[in-house]
């Protein structure tokens, strides 16, 4: 079971990363750059979280190490709620997407603080949320086991 969770990582990595390169050799941005980055850094970090969940007790145990690589893999998500608050700041204003049933009261409170406060509100509770999720997530990556 380990060597197929490893040849499936290797063949969707080598996709991934084949189609980053595409990218940047088409048209070379600093975006094209940091999805580069931003693939290597998944790829490595699902390699280490599948060695840690077979190792012996690597997912429950005193040593665990999964959790960590997991908390890592985590970690750049928070920068989508920071990108939404620098897209308000830019427009100076919060202007609702299109509205599904996940998102509707996410933006039905958002709309609500616009009204309320400003277009700062928005944005300091996009920045509040991505900031909190990535004191969360440090602060759990410090409680875990990294060998």
């Amino acid at each position: 079971m380990k060597k197929t969770f490893l040849v499936s990582w290797a063949l969707l990595s080598l996709l991934l990363i084949g189609l980053v390169l595409r990218e940047l050799w088409v048209d070379p941005s600093f975006a094209s750059v940091f999805a580069l980055g931003m693939a290597g850094y998944y790829s490595f970090c699902f390699f280490k979280l599948i060695l840690a969940a077979y190792m012996p007790w690597g997912l429950l145990g005193s040593y665990r190490r999964a959790g960590y690589w997991l908390c890592l893999i985590l970690l750049p998500m928070t920068l989508i709620p920071l990108h939404s608050a620098y897209e308000v700041w830019v427009r100076g204003a919060y202007v609702a997407a299109q509205t599904s049933r996940r998102t509707a009261l996410l933006q039905q409170v958002l709309g609500w603080l616009q009204d309320a406060i400003g277009y700062l509100g928005p944005l300091l509770a996009l920045g509040a949320f991505g900031l909190g999720m990535a004191v969360v997530l440090l602060r759990l990556l410090r409680g875990q086991v990294a060998r």
